[in-house]
């Protein structure tokens, strides 16, 4: 059974996917955030990769913010704990954005 997340991307991603949007199938057994961040990488190649995970780290990026419906993770977050998704969760994709 496929599970279809709707995912939507910052500008960041958008440059590498050509999408604003995409939509995600994942395999039953591998709907995690993590999971869907490593489909995402594998996809679209070392350019993605190196937005999502550390170099040469199965860690996500802390500063990578993954909205899943109402609830917002930090890359920390996904490193600490499995984020069950759901067929039919909406992902945005973000960087946190700082200043001075």
């Amino acid at each position: 059974m496929a599970f279809y997340i709707e995912v939507e991307l910052s500008p960041v991603f958008q440059t590498i996917c050509s999408a604003k949007h995409l939509s995600v199938s994942l395999k039953e057994g591998e709907t995690t955030g993590k999971s869907l961040l490593r489909h995402l990488s594998s996809a679209y190649g070392e350019r993605m990769e190196v937005l999502l995970f550390e170099k040469g780290k199965d860690e996500v990026i802390p500063g990578l913010m993954v909205m899943v419906n109402d609830r917002i993770f930090t890359g920390n977050a996904l490193n600490q704990k499995d984020i069950s998704l759901q067929d039919g969760d909406k992902v945005n994709l973000l960087y946190f954005v700082s200043g001075g």
